[in-house]
């Protein structure tokens, strides 16, 4: 069973095929040397986006534009992401200081063997979710039984355990490959879709459309979403400049929530204007994504816990070849510093 990153990679286009996508002509270096907080020297920082700049991203460029890195003593590159570019790969090679990643493509390369580390997540459940009309909503795993589905083709294997575990009786789901837009469930050629609720779920609710959500991390099956990598070498020699860049991303993303429009404006005003976006549509990913981006403990948390169920849940689909231990695949220690006893640092 291969990793479903590609499929969800081609959904998450549906907002942003006429994008451009314009990376820098030379990466900038993923790290200078220190600089203390507060300093008028500041540590040029390179992060490796794993998608183009929309509004997923936006607390990292709300933290710019706040002045959040800055008070870190950062000085932070973006680095737009497409879908012939790995995020991992930037970081494992010395690109990028940290990016974020697919956490299946992120576990594919550490069960490999890569030197790499999750430090956090951008989302603490992943945006995918089947969407379905509230005339016909599915509501449940119990909702499947008797109703056609569109899924990215090659994360079926995963949504299908997810099922089977609930109870539900495969023969009587069908299931479809899902195409770039919802346009099949517009149609009603299918009764739910599998795509990115801050995607293609921000763009049929801009069409005066009624969609019920159910997420795919609510059938058993959890999820993280755009896990924050780096390497272990790079927590060696760089932790508190990783601490000090996590600390300002925190508070990029607490703002951002308290803040839709005015997050969503600053990405397509500011920091992608000539990307084509629809600041409406951007604004409204914003309002849908705060509440898959705050964890009970703050944002961009992860859980070793959790982690070790998305690894034991993958492994079963087939996606990755070999049970890993969670507690060797993340470290939670760089957020724990950030936070200290607290779940807020914007009061």
């Amino acid at each position: 069973m291969k990793s479903s990153t590609p499929s969800i990679r081609r959904l998450r286009r549906g907002l942003t095929a006429l994008l451009a996508v314009t990376l820098s002509a030379g990466l900038t270096a993923c790290a200078a040397p220190t600089a203390d907080p507060g300093s008028e020297t500041l540590t040029d920082v390179n992060y490796q986006l794993s998608w183009l700049k929309i509004t997923q991203f936006g607390g990292f460029f709300a933290g710019d534009a706040q002045g959040f890195y800055k008070e870190e003593g950062i000085a932070p590159t973006f680095t737009a992401g497409g879908s012939n570019i790995l995020a991992w790969q930037q970081v494992a090679s010395g690109a990028a200081l940290l990016g974020d990643e697919d956490p299946t493509l992120l576990l594919q390369a550490i069960g490999s063997g890569e030197d790499l580390v999750a430090i956090g997540a951008i989302f603490q459940k992943s945006p995918l979710a089947i969407m379905s009309m509230s005339d016909n909503p599915i509501t449940s795993a119990a909702d499947f039984e008797g109703k056609t589905i569109a899924y990215p083709d090659n994360g079926i294997g995963y949504l299908t355990v997810a099922l089977e575990a609930q109870g539900v009786d495969m023969s009587k789901v069908t299931i479809v490959p899902a195409g770039a837009d919802p346009t099949q469930l517009i149609t009603g050629q299918v009764d739910g879709y599998g795509g990115y609720a801050t995607a293609q779920g921000a763009s049929l609710e801009l069409q005066g459309l009624k969609i019920n959500y159910l997420y795919v991390d609510d059938l058993t099956a959890p999820s993280y979403g755009n896990v924050i990598v780096t390497t272990r070498k790079n927590i060696e020699e760089n932790r508190d400049l990783l601490v000090r860049f996590l600390t300002a991303t925190v508070k990029g993303y607490e703002w951002m929530n308290a803040n839709p429009d005015d997050a969503a404006a600053i990405v397509v005003n500011d920091v992608n204007p000539t990307g084509g976006l629809d600041l409406a549509t951007e604004a409204a990913a914003a309002k849908i994504q705060a509440d898959l981006i705050k964890g009970p403990k703050g944002v961009l948390r992860l859980d070793v816990d959790k982690m070790q169920k998305i690894i034991d849940a993958l492994v079963k689909a087939g996606t990755i070849p070999a049970p890993l231990n969670a507690a060797d695949v993340v470290d939670t220690s760089l957020l724990d510093d950030v936070y200290g006893t607290s779940t807020s640092l914007l009061k």
